[in-house]
């Protein structure tokens, strides 16, 4: 067994060897100008199964002297191509990679923008069932409230007038709540409006805790929110005031 071991280990040696003599000899032929010589290296470079990524150049210098032309390696299909042929299709590949970015952010932003129409066409829905349900409400209530005020069995036995009533009060309710109630629905506006103006100190506080650490000044902190926020925009397709999460 182990002389099997030894044995498989001479040939890979003997290879090795054999291969990185090619590369030295055609390295030579080309030194020497012999055409035919070089010719006759790089068909052989050309058929081996792999080239080390050591004489990769070697390689590459040699098959090029002998074609003509600057070639290039391909490790993928074992084979050598022009330089300009491999430019151009680097210059694809980049060029197809940018295009399927600005399609998949244009196809998220579509998305996106599709996701808040239809909130819009919901909040516009509603809406219209609300003021719809309100005027109606509001005719109803005011035309039970006077017929409450001349028959008040024929509003109170009325189905329509009870769910007016139950919904806008009875003619009769005083609620004592509602300034109360208006006090807090101000307070909560200014909370609102509080907290708005606290996210941007607090924004404010961590630009300059990271300009003071050395980390980044104010002015950069403030143009990598900018640029975030401009990437994330959906406006390049026309889509206003979408951002993308």
């Amino acid at each position: 067994m182990k002389r099997l071991f030894y044995t498989i280990m001479t040939l890979i040696c003997l290879v090795t060897t054999a291969n990185a003599d090619i590369y030295d000899d055609c390295d030579n032929a080309i030194s020497a100008n012999n055409t035919d010589k070089v010719k006759k290296l790089s068909a052989t470079i050309q058929e081996l199964d792999q080239i080390p990524v050591a004489n990769l150049i070697a390689a590459r210098l040699c098959v090029s002297a002998a074609i003509g032309e600057p070639l290039v390696y391909v490790k993928k299909t074992k084979s050598f191509i022009p330089l300009a042929e491999f430019e151009a299709k680097s210059t694809l590949k980049s060029d197809l990679m940018s295009t399927i970015a600005v399609v998949e952010k244009r196809a998220a932003c579509v998305d996106a923008r599709s996701f808040k129409i239809n909130d819009e066409l919901e909040a516009i829905s509603k809406q219209f069932e609300q003021r719809n349900e309100q005027l109606i409400f509001d005719d109803t209530h005011q035309a039970c409230t006077k017929l409450y005020s001349s028959d008040k069995s024929a509003a109170m036995l009325n189905q329509n007038c009870i769910a007016a009533f139950q919904r806008m009060g009875h003619p009769n309710l005083v609620f004592s709540e509602a300034e109360l109630r208006a006090t807090f629905i101000a307070e909560l506006s200014g909370l609102v409006t509080l907290r708005a103006s606290l996210k941007e100190e607090l924004m404010e506080a961590k630009a300059k805790l990271l300009e003071a650490e050395g980390v980044v000044t104010e002015e950069d902190f403030n143009q990598q929110l900018a640029d975030d926020l401009e990437a994330k925009s959906c406006a390049e397709f026309g889509y206003e005031g979408v951002y993308l999460d």
